[in-house]
């Protein structure tokens, strides 16, 4: 990864830390190197618990209240010299003493979002809720499919115009923001794209990101990922990080009134020619500080999914900061009309460009034929998350095991609901029923293993794995959510209550089982689909000409 600094010396130490935790060291000293140019800092490094998360930017890392003040002993120290030559020398004052100190708290290795979950301290209501939800997962859908439809009529009330409170008239508490000291644009400068992320883990909105990186670089810009979500940012081990300057924050932040220091500093050091949003809530939030002072720089944000939370989730982050943003991407037709019909987005402005890379093999598939004669391998392949519903999978496959003993069943996937699925398989004894499989497997080869997916999710765009399973030759079984009829038929939609998506599905399955024309037919169908969906523009072709028009210098 891009390095802002240099080492005073060799430190052995960190030859000790895996991959995932040098490269957080890393982005640390740069974050401290951006934010305090042109000093010498002496970074302290600690090994935290699996059930904490990274601390890398925030204000802990100054004063070492997580730390230091903690009663850890650091397992190395370094010392880098920051070498910002565009940078203020001073973004944030710094008083420390004449050689600034940081504190840095790593976490071990193999550490997860699951292993921070799993130690939450929750208040009696959470256990209760937690108790109820693990022993009648299907009674409590119910009710919780109650309140899904009660929130998604929140998605079709006006949306507000976001205006920062302290942006009021251009001014808060008597300073002007035109009169702050900022750079100006320089074409002599690294050229970049800023992308805000959520986090670097697994999610379809995450992988789309993860190409826009790659295009990026492939388009000879400097791409700057900044993050906003605690994680444990397993993908900053990516290759597309290897040529990237990466930023994983850590909040509080070191922030100025009426400033906005990071970004100061980024387009102080850099000649950005664009931004990207993939559901960063902390850029949305600052798009106003962007498009004022560089009213040129252009905005583009990515979109997936209606989510049930706050009125729709990052689409609602969208519209309300439309006034902001130059182009509005959406990855399916519900999106591109919930945002132009139902709240008066300019068509102009929206662009439906699906997560399609697919060469002319991949459009043309062969069908796959089943994995082994007279079974049929059922796939769930996705994050273990709740908007995935892994639980209401793992009742699927507990029906199946008790009908027929023609079935074998994946779950392929990780996430913070891993020690609930645990707990789930255990109880029900599938233990040595489902196949388990995390991120360490390529999901090319699980899909080669399967003969049916399975999406089980309460909520979705539309997702890449049932692009991939298409294309890998074997149909798909869906709940019949967002815009997955977009790919699926009638004849392999269900609908998205725990108890009729079990039924429906289990009713579906035993028919591809025991007829194998018609599980060709389910796949057919969704082949001519896919195809059908795939005369729009790609997102990879469409992001690829956008930056090629960036990078051409005026």
């Amino acid at each position: 990864m891009k390095e802002l600094y240099k080492l005073q010396k060799q430190v052995p130490d960190l030859d000790l830390l895996g991959n995932r935790q040098l490269r957080l060291l890393q982005s640390a000293i740069n974050y401290h190197s951006l934010i305090n140019a042109n000093q010498e800092i002496e970074f302290k490094i600690y090994m935290g618990e699996k059930w904490q998360y990274p601390r890398l930017t925030d204000e802990s890392t100054i004063d070492g209240s997580l730390t230091s003040k903690m009663g850890l002993q650091p397992i190395s120290t370094c010392t880098a010299q920051t070498n910002n030559e565009h940078t203020p020398t001073e973004i944030i004052p710094d008083n420390s003493g004449p050689m600034s100190c940081r504190h840095i708290l790593l976490t071990p290795e193999d550490s997860t979002s699951a292993d921070v979950e799993a130690n939450r301290s929750t208040s009696a209501a959470q256990k209760i809720y937690s108790y109820l939800e693990k022993t009648f997962p299907v009674l409590f859908d119910e009710i919780r499919e109650k309140q899904r439809c009660k929130r998604e009529t929140t998605w079709y009330t006006p949306v507000e115009q976001s205006i920062p409170s302290k942006w009021i008239n251009g001014k808060s508490n008597g300073i002007n923001f035109a009169e702050l000291i900022h750079p100006e644009p320089d074409s002599k400068r690294e050229k970049a794209v800023l992308v805000g992320m959520h986090w670097l883990e697994a999610g379809g909105a995450e992988r789309w990101a993860l190409e826009t990186v790659t295009l990026a670089n492939n388009n000879g810009f400097l791409p700057i990922v900044v993050t906003d979500h605690d994680s444990q940012h397993p993908w900053i081990t990516n290759p597309a990080f290897d040529n990237a300057l990466v930023l994983p924050l850590t909040f509080p932040i070191q922030e100025k009134e009426s400033d906005e220091p990071l970004l100061r500093a980024l387009f102080s050091r850099f000649d950005i020619r664009g931004v990207l949003v993939h559901h960063c809530q902390w850029l949305y939030d600052r798009l106003y500080w962007i498009k004022f002072f560089y009213p040129d720089c252009q905005i583009v944000d990515s979109t997936h999914i209606l989510e049930y939370r706050d009125c729709g989730g990052f689409p609602h982050q969208s519209v309300s900061h439309d006034e902001y943003i130059d182009i509005h991407h959406v990855i399916s037709p519900q999106l591109e009309e919930w945002m132009t019909r139902d709240h008066g987005i300019d068509r102009e402005k929206v662009v439906d460009a699906p997560l399609l890379g697919l060469t002319t093999d991949q459009l043309d598939p062969s069908y796959k034929e089943r994995s082994e004669e007279g079974r049929l391998t059922v796939a769930y392949v996705g994050r273990i998350a709740r908007q995935k519903r892994p639980e209401s999978f793992v009742l699927l496959a507990r029906k199946l095991k008790q009908i027929n003993s023609g079935y074998s069943v994946i779950m392929h996937g990780s996430g913070e609901e891993e020690h609930m699925l645990d707990y789930q398989i255990h109880r029900f004894g599938l233990d040595d029923y489902i196949i388990r499989r995390g991120e360490d497997i390529p999901v090319e080869e699980t899909l080669r293993d399967s003969d049916v997916l399975v999406v089980s999710a309460i909520n979705e765009g539309i997702t890449l794995t049932s692009i991939e399973a298409i294309t890998a030759g074997i149909p798909v079984v869906s709940t019949n959510v967002g815009s997955q009829r977009t790919l699926i038929p009638s004849s392999g939609l269900v609908e998205r209550s725990t108890s009729k998506f079990v039924e429906q599905t289990v009713s579906i399955l035993e028919r591809l089982r025991t007829d194998e024309a018609s599980r060709r037919s389910l796949w057919a169908e969704e082949h001519l689909l896919l195809k059908k969906f795939s005369k729009l523009e790609s997102a990879n072709s469409y992001f690829s000409h956008l930056m090629h028009d960036w990078s051409i210098d005026e």
